[in-house]
């Protein structure tokens, strides 16, 4: 095909796929919730009353091991700064009991488990054993050759994790990490947790010499289509195929991608020829990301039962949202979409690109993913990616500030689930990676670009700045919120010293920020220093949304910021990156919930008009749709598929429009401030570690919430300081 028919082709391509999308915009986004799909049937396996247990963040080492295997297989073009928790391939698991009666206790886990009872070791080729009564010390020895560590132990008052303990060396113990749904002693939490969902195409686009009719292609010689299955994950292309010849194959997030023919130009490696028989054969094609797949032949042939077996990672929708929007509606379903499509251990970085966890982006997602699906491990495996790992050395930096998210994380957790215990298991790591910062602050308290290999990352929209080297009036920030939820914890630990410590570090931290970096003339932080350690006044809104979810942002200037400072930063509306997420929790801490919506629909909903069905990690609105694609300079470097920019709906449809909030002094405490924008009626289900909160708000008419028992609900009208009502018993009640 000429550059020309090429284009024409291209055109002809966009301009259908447009037209069926806006035919289709009350279908599901979440190949798990289409009924076109076809969730394909999991295997039985036996489950325990208890879940496995290993040392705390080796699950997520062995599980990123994993992922950077895969990425370096499948993707073409991946980087990855800085150093992460090391895995390993040996731990130990001690538990004292006390049992009043004769107790059979069995294990599984990995190869080689030596098992001992009050230091006798028992030989066991069962792995079961009937305990004596009496005080025993339980002690396991599991080793393995290229997995995780781990093991489950089912048995009266022996499973209870209560008590038990784990070490990588037999000398330092704590106490283990553990997820009650990896409770199937043969699958163990490093095994695959995907579900296998079959996704049918949607569509067939012929393009040349080829038919379609009822699912099966008839194909002549330099025949070429394009199926385009809606749904964009990472799975297996599978089809049968007859005739003569060979079959091309191509596969991309984007009608451009799929039709490219530069080899250079793919983020994924090439997938292979296949040579046909005139008996038909079955096909499988490697495990790619992908929305499309061209099918050329060089010779007559059938194909037919084309199919796409994606992996989907297995959730509960637990957050459910619906309102009077039909619009926002759509957001809010590939907001979901995208960032389940990102979720596999992690939340991942562009499935197409690297399919690689990176501490900003993951723990940025578990804002929205915490209420949508709950996954408390996924979220504990981000929260482990982001801090450094034991023991950190300066050397071991790579982005100076995306350790500084764990924390932020660690709240997020604490508040959403309630648990102090996941704090506990990594205290060490936490206070450590607190201690590295303290260890390169400057004499104005600051961190910079000098300690690290890459320097600092906000994100994309960097063209007001601030520069990537130098000192960052953000990241400064950042550390200074770090100081303040170290301290948060460590009162919560009892570790009242430790808190002192930390509280007056922030508050020498804040003083210093405030005298080098806020402008009062122009009421904002400029961005700091830059390479040459000369001031960098210009103004971006990094500085300035983080600076509101710290509390450090001046109360009393916060509509000047949003009316003045915020629409007058050049670029700030055609430059769009993955911590928009962030940025519109500040938004909705400072009451202007109102300007998220337009920006949606300009930008989120503008997107869907375009075609696309799941939310990418860069937007450039104002550019050509070719530019659109670009990222890292390259054709295709954008990944079309990123769960950052999945946020953005959600918390607005959470924080916003339900006007949900919590306190963090008693997090048994939550505050609701609905805001319909200008919608009819809006109803959603909010997940909290109680239960659940239902809310049907109207314009006109009867309004409505129930709650579950354990909480307290104070509900508020408009920008009232006092709530007018306040709901202590579970019930459902009129607003």
């Amino acid at each position: 095909m000429t550059g020309k028919n090429l284009r024409i082709f291209t055109l002809s391509i966009i301009g259908f796929f447009f037209v069926a999308t806006l035919c289709a915009q009350s279908l599901e986004y979440d190949p798990l919730r289409d009924p076109s799909c076809k969730i394909l049937p999991a295997e039985k396996l036996t489950e325990w009353s208890v879940g496995y247990m290993w040392y705390p963040g080796q699950l997520s080492a062995h599980m990123q091991k994993q992922c950077k295997k895969e990425s370096d297989t499948r993707c073409t073009y991946v980087g990855y700064p800085g150093k992460f928790n090391k895995y390993v391939y040996q731990s130990y698991f001690r538990k004292k009991v006390k049992l009043g009666k004769e107790t059979p206790i069995k294990w599984a886990g990995p190869e080689s488990i030596t098992f001992y009872v009050n230091d006798k070791k028992i030989e066991t080729s069962q792995r079961e054993y009937v305990l004596k009564p009496g005080v025993t010390t339980l002690l396991f020895e599991v080793e393995t050759k290229d997995r995780l560590p781990c093991l489950i132990v089912d048995g009266e008052d022996v499973s209870s994790l209560k008590d038990w303990q784990v070490s990588l060396d037999k000398v330092h113990w704590n106490g283990p990490e553990s997820y009650e749904k990896y409770n199937k002693p043969d699958k163990r939490p490093d095994d695959v947790q995907e579900i296998i969902v079959r996704i049918f195409p949607y569509r067939y686009i012929p393009l040349i010499n080829a038919t379609e009719n009822n699912g099966t292609i008839e194909s002549g010689k330099e025949g070429c289509v394009i199926v385009d299955f809606r749904h964009e994950e990472v799975g297996i292309v599978k089809m049968k195929a007859k005739g003569k010849g060979r079959l091309y194959f191509n596969v991309g997030e984007s009608p451009e991608e799929v039709l490219n023919k530069n080899l250079k130009d793919m983020e994924q490696r090439p997938l292979p020829v296949i040579e046909l028989t005139d008996s038909e054969q079955d096909i499988e094609l490697p495990k790619r990301a992908l929305r499309y797949l061209k099918l050329e032949s060089d010779d007559k042939c059938t194909i037919s039962s084309v199919q796409f077996d994606a992996m989907s990672w297995p959730v509960d929708f637990l957050m459910q949202f619906e309102c009077s929007d039909e619009n926002f509606n759509r957001m809010w379903k590939a907001a979901s979409a995208s960032l389940h499509a990102s979720m596999h251990s992690f939340y991942l970085d562009g499935i197409k690109r690297d399919y690689l966890p990176w501490a900003m982006d993951a723990v940025e997602c578990a804002f929205a993913g915490d209420y949508l699906f709950g996954d408390e491990q996924v979220a504990r495996n981000d929260l482990s990616i982001a801090l450094m790992p034991p023991n950190p050395k300066v050397s071991d930096l790579g982005i100076v500030d995306y350790p500084l998210y764990a924390l932020i994380g660690f709240k997020q957790d604490y508040m959403r689930y309630g648990k102090l215990e996941t704090s506990l298991l990594f205290k060490d790591r936490i206070i450590q990676m607190l201690g590295l910062y303290e260890s390169i602050q400057d004499e104005d308290g600051f961190i910079s670009s000098k300690s690290s290999t890459d320097g600092f990352i906000p994100g994309w929209s960097v063209k007001m700045g601030p520069e990537m080297k130098g000192t960052a009036a953000y990241g400064q920030i950042l550390l200074y919120q770090n100081f303040v939820i170290g301290s948060y914890f460590a009162e919560l630990w009892k570790e009242n010293a430790l808190a002192r410590k930390y509280k007056t570090k922030a508050e020498t931290l804040r003083k210093s920020i405030m005298d080098h970096f806020w402008d009062n003339e122009r009421k904002a932080f400029i961005n700091g220093y830059d390479t040459e350690g000369k001031k960098d006044t210009r103004i971006s809104h990094h500085a300035q949304y983080r600076a509101i979810l710290a509390d450090m942002y001046p109360k009393e200037h916060y509509d000047y910021l949003f009316d003045q400072i915020l629409p007058n930063i050049k670029y700030y509306k055609e430059d769009i990156s993955y911590e928009k997420g962030f940025e519109f929790l500040a938004y909705i801490k400072a009451g202007r919930g109102k300007d998220i919506i337009p920006f949606l629909n300009a930008v989120w909903l503008d997107w869907l008009d375009k075609g696309y069905t799941r939310f990418p990690e860069n937007f450039s609105p104002l550019a050509s749709r070719e530019k659109q694609l670009v990222f890292y300079d390259r054709p295709f470097g954008l990944s079309l598929c990123h769960g950052s920019n999945g946020i953005p709906p959600v918390v607005t449809a959470l924080y916003s429009i339900l006007g949900f909030s919590q306190s963090d002094k008693n997090i048994a405490e939550y505050h609701f401030r609905p805001d319909l924008m200008g919608m009819d009626w809006a109803k959603g289900r909010i997940p909290i570690k109680e239960g659940f909160v239902h809310l049907d708000i109207r314009k006109n008419g009867k309004s409505t919430i129930e709650i579950p028992s354990g909480c307290i609900v104070y509900l508020y009208e408009g920008s009232a300081v006092k709530p007018k009502q306040v709901i202590k018993k579970a019930g459902k009640y009129n607003l």
